[in-house]
């Protein structure tokens, strides 16, 4: 069974918010020793920079914002605590909060896109059981029911028609067509429905 695509982008947040925090945990350090050895604040940029260099997609998204932190920090090297609340105000501003926003905007992206494909499928469905509609009964044992989730249920024989009625559980369903049963090597016949 392929995996949940909300589940896996769940998962994909969760994710990137722990490789957040550590981007954020090494960034801190590195103020730190900013703070510490200001002779030695040009290599501290470096590092920072290749961090930003290794960072994944969603970190290079805010690298401009951290390279104009790190300009800031050259220009106030006589003022580093100043500017470590200052970056401590900014990591707030970019914290889990807006990666969460991000993530998502892209799911219901993802989510009216797939609605839009669904929409169209059942109509090329309903369309094509208006047009070709076989009317000889077909004895079917499994069905393939639409819902959050497709499933695929056993059931016990029945005859059907392409474009009439099926109840099942108390629901009823239209029958789009008889088909092969989608699982392979299974000669069993299916009956395809929509809601």
């Amino acid at each position: 069974m392929r995996p949940d695509p909300e589940e896996r982008l769940h998962e994909l947040v969760e994710e990137h918010r722990r490789e957040l925090a550590e981007r954020t945990r090494r960034f801190e350090e590195t103020l730190t020793e900013l703070e510490r050895r200001e002779r030695l604040l040009a290599d501290s940029r470096a590092s920072v920079e290749r961090m930003l260099r290794l960072g994944t997609r969603e970190l290079d998204a805010r690298e401009e914002d951290l390279a104009r932190l790190l300009r800031e920090l050259a220009e106030r090297e006589e003022r580093v605590r100043a500017q470590e609340d200052e970056l401590t105000r900014r990591r707030s501003e970019l914290g889990a909060v807006e990666l969460r926003q991000l993530r998502l905007e892209q799911r219901e992206r993802a989510l009216v896109e797939r609605e839009r494909r669904l929409e169209e499928a059942e109509r090329r469905a309903e369309s094509s059981a208006r047009q070709g509609a076989d009317e000889t009964p077909t004895s079917v044992t499994l069905a393939f029911l639409p819902g959050r989730r497709y499933e695929l249920r056993e059931i016990e024989p029945t005859e059907v028609v392409a474009g009439e009625a099926l109840v099942l559980d108390g629901a009823s369903y239209a029958v789009a067509r008889v088909g092969p049963s989608p699982l392979p090597g299974d000669r069993r016949r299916c009956a395809y429905l929509l809601p």
